[in-house]
């Protein structure tokens, strides 16, 4: 994702020499004197909040033992801070190395920002595949529900730090969206924003709609040598046999309508990767439901990454809409009732 805000700032000098203190009158002087002392303090403590709001990364542990890896970027730090979940898409490519998750944290530039590696990704890993390229420890561990329990994990560990406001923001998208779906429900988040992912009533359904048609086609007999090793390590489409029998059948549009907080759907109509067909098709079953909860854009003419038809990006304007919209949720339930 492109960068949102660029601020330039320049500088004007007029090639005149400053006056010396000892030119004014002491009062002056003791005058500038503060200023300057206040302008210092205000550097240092710049300096400490800058150094405050240096990504931190840690380290918690799985019932199996092995080591979530995850990252907190108290950004602008402050006393006290909610929280923005960015679930990042597929792959084994660090979220601390990844540029579009680098982007979505100035969606909510005064809340800390928590990601978490996938199980069998690194600290920092950049492979060189980061689709077929992945550690035997990431196809044979990765899941989306795997994700989920982790999420709730370091989450239940971050309740105790005292500069946590109680503020959650969840912003997933393409697999990080399915990721977000699932746990929404499970976390009571102030707000939710789901980017090009359409979470339907059944992922087989998702994958036959926007794979190529001689894909689509043989897409059943795969299914059925998945649900037969659920727990292999075998690769279909750039995932273990694991992972899709895990998201299978999943009913991510039903995770949704047990979800209360504010939900965003956004979706593009000519994204081939998350069918518009099947987030109009959420769209209807809280429409049908009653449930107000949901809002939902469609851009029309924008693909998977919210490029137009002409290969223009409109990432930048969309980025900025749901910036606003968070802050509209975070402002109602700051509201007194």
């Amino acid at each position: 994702m492109p960068a949102l805000f660029t601020c330039h700032l320049s500088a004007r000098t007029t090639g005149h020499h400053p006056p010396r203190l000892h030119f004014f009158p002491a009062a002056v002087a003791q005058l500038i004197r503060v200023k300057v002392m206040r302008s210092l303090l205000i550097i240092a403590l710049i300096s400490s909040a800058a150094a405050e709001a240096t990504p931190t990364d840690k380290v918690s542990q799985r019932s199996d033992g092995s080591s979530i890896y995850w990252t907190i970027d108290r950004q602008l730090g402050g006393a006290k801070q909610g929280v923005l979940i960015i679930a990042q898409g597929s792959g084994c490519l660090a979220a601390t190395e990844n540029p579009n998750i680098k982007n979505a944290k100035r969606l909510l530039p005064t809340f800390a920002v928590l990601t978490v590696e996938k199980y069998g990704v690194d600290p920092h890993a950049k492979p060189s595949d980061p689709f077929e390229g992945c550690s035997a420890t990431f196809y044979a561990h990765h899941t989306v529900s795997q994700r989920v329990d982790d999420y709730q994990r370091v989450l239940h560990e971050l309740k105790r730090e005292s500069w946590w406001n109680g503020q959650l923001v969840l912003f997933g998208g393409s697999e990080g969206g399915a990721a977000v779906s699932i746990l929404a429900p499970k976390v009571n988040p102030t707000a939710v924003v789901i980017f090009s992912t359409a979470p339907g009533h059944s992922f087989g359904e998702i994958f036959k709609l926007s794979a190529p048609p001689e894909v689509a086609q043989h897409a059943d007999d795969e299914f059925k040598k998945i649900e037969a090793e659920p727990l292999s390590a075998k690769v279909f489409g750039g995932n273990s046999y694991r992972w899709w029998a895990d998201i299978l059948r999943q009913d991510m549009a039903a995770d949704l309508l047990k979800t209360e907080s504010p939900i965003l759907l956004i979706q593009g109509e000519q994204d081939s990767h998350a069918p518009v067909a099947v987030a109009r098709q959420i769209r209807d079953d809280f429409q049908r439901a009653g449930h107000r909860n949901l809002t939902y854009w469609e851009f029309a003419g924008h693909d998977h990454s919210m490029q137009d038809r002409q290969g223009v990006s409109h990432l930048d304007e969309v980025m900025a809409r749901i910036s606003g919209w968070i802050g509209e949720r975070l402002a109602q339930r700051q509201e007194p009732k």
